[in-house]
Formats: C-alpha cells, structure tokens, sequence
C-alpha cells in the first residue's frame, strides 16, 4: 500500500501536480493555524476578564472599618444601623 503511494507520488511530482496538492495541504494548514490563533486571543480575553472579576469579589469580600464617628447624633444613626442588621 505505502509503495503504491510512493509510486503514485512520484508520477505526480514528474507532472508537476504535486505542488497543487501541497498547495492545498498548505492552505488547510494555514485555515488551522488561524482558527487556533483566534481561539487563544480569546482565551487570553477571558482570562483576562477572570482575574479582574476575581479581583473585584476579593475586594467585596473585605470587611471595611466604620467610619469614625464625631458627633452624638452621628453615632445614635450609626448604632440604629448596626442595630438593623
């Protein structure tokens, strides 16, 4: 079978039909590398747009010190709000 294609190969290339079907070859191989470039342009984007989501929940997460209270009307609101929760 691999010496029929040998065989077969070989009268192609003396017709000069060889480098059409490489050329096609060629052609599948470069659609191939396009679609692989596009899926990891957009695989950087998500990642991208995971890191700053990731980001933003850390900082959700963090508990933030109440403000300091200056007057007495002040901190009775702020008791009531803690109270609420």
């Amino acid at each position: 079978m691999k010496g029929l294609v040998k065989i077969i190969g070989l009268i192609l290339g003396i017709l000069g039909l060889s480098s059409k079907a490489s050329a096609v070859k060629k052609a599948k191989v470069k659609k191939i590398d396009q679609q692989v470039k596009k899926v990891k342009q957009a695989k950087a984007k998500v990642q991208k747009k995971r890191t700053q989501v990731k980001k933003a929940q850390k900082k959700a997460t963090k508990k933030k010190a109440p403000k300091k209270v200056t007057s007495a009307k002040k901190a009775a609101s702020s008791l009531k709000r803690r109270a609420k929760k």
